[in-house]
């Protein structure tokens, strides 16, 4: 672990800062896993345990599966409301109608890891993956604290900090070669479509989430599979 900084955390000489943004692992929207998330190994194994440094998180249950079916009989309701109300002001329904939070996330693509369950770290031992630092977790660190996603034309790093903006300081939790990147890609099965994972070169990945991260996602989707600068 480096030094912490008291001021925004630059690049060294010759290296160039691309893109930087709040990220943090990601939280499950499906019903089921919603406001949960795991780490898994390949075989879908709890591996939050295992993790080298990582202080105890919150054990993560499914919720019950209840709640779309009953969110389904009360659809059906409101939609035979709807009907009732049509009639009655001859096919003008009055304005402002309407379930309240009627938003849809929409259709995953990956229901086994976006709906039955939702691990945000996927990685066998001595992968990539498991090197993450746990500040990635909201549920593990401080809420004064904050990680930020950095990409340089070099590196893959997570910065480590202080929100308290009387005494801010930055330090480097982790980093990567770009060369150990093999993807990135959005994850639209999410709130407001902001998560997003990366898979490195040995197969294992993670998935974060950024609420202020469309101009870094932006940038590590449009240009993947990332390549150092010669």
């Amino acid at each position: 672990m480096t030094v912490p900084q008291r001021h925004s955390w630059q690049p060294p000489a010759g290296e160039e800062l691309v893109a930087r943004a709040p990220a943090s692992f990601a939280t499950g929207a499906a019903h089921r896993v919603q406001d949960r998330r795991w780490f898994r190994d390949t075989e879908r194994r709890d591996i939050q345990n295992e993790l080298a440094g990582w202080p105890t998180g919150p054990a993560y249950r499914l919720r019950s599966g209840i709640g779309p079916v009953v969110r389904g009989v009360l659809t059906a309701a409101f939609l035979l409301g709807v009907l009732a109300l049509a009639v009655v002001f001859d096919g003008n329904v009055p304005s402002g109608s309407g379930p309240s939070g009627s938003g849809s996330l929409g259709r995953s693509e990956d229901p086994e890891n976006e709906e039955t369950d939702f691990p945000v770290l996927w990685a066998a031992p001595g992968t990539i993956a498991r090197t993450l630092p746990w500040e990635l977790d909201p549920a593990r660190r401080p809420d004064t604290d904050l990680t930020h996603l950095v990409l340089t034309d070099r590196r893959l790093l997570v910065l480590g900090g202080l929100q308290d903006p009387r005494e801010p300081w930055e330090e480097v939790l982790w980093e990567t070669d770009l060369d150990t990147v093999a993807t990135v890609e959005r994850r639209p099965f999410s709130v407001g479509e902001r998560d997003f994972g990366i898979t490195f070169t040995d197969g294992s990945w993670c998935r974060l989430t950024s609420l202020e991260g469309e101009p870094l996602v932006g940038h590590l989707t449009a240009t993947s599979p990332l390549r150092p600068r010669p």
